[in-house]
């Protein structure tokens, strides 16, 4: 009978998972009134190899872009927007001097994507290098 105890959360298991996933995401509306997918905001630790580096502690944000498929120039303008507007202030608050922000054409997280390293200079400024980058090596 020890069996039963555990039948009910069993079938409410079985009941629950319909089989379909739903990426989950909280929609952001930027200044220029264009609306983002934020799918992830986390605090990454800087270590590698066991080794700790604080130096190296960021935020790194991952959004779907409202403009999918633009022009380079769209899409850097609104990787900018969203670092200025929702990473920045946290990092900066942390005292971080890098971020990362990396821009999903979709939900769906596979293929092509566009991933933004933010740095801070020593005169405050913000700066960013692009790179073209693919979520499995089979995209």
């Amino acid at each position: 009978m020890k069996w039963s105890a555990g039948l009910p959360l069993l079938l409410g298991l079985l009941v629950g998972c319909d089989g379909h996933f739903r990426a989950l995401w909280h929609g952001e509306t930027l200044a220029s009134g264009d609306t983002v997918k934020v799918t992830s905001f986390d605090l990454v630790w800087g270590a590698e190899h066991d080794g700790r580096d604080a130096r190296k502690d960021c935020f790194a944000m991952e959004y779907v872009t409202a403009h999918p498929g633009k022009d380079l120039a769209l899409r850097e303008a609104e990787a900018k927007q969203v670092f200025n507007e929702l990473v920045r202030p946290a990092a900066e608050r942390w005292g971080f001097r890098t971020a990362e922000v990396s821009a999903f054409p979709h939900l769906e997280r596979k293929g092509h994507y566009d991933f933004y390293a933010f740095e801070q200079a020593a005169d405050g400024r913000w700066s960013f290098r692009r790179s073209g980058r693919k979520v499995f090596s089979t995209d």
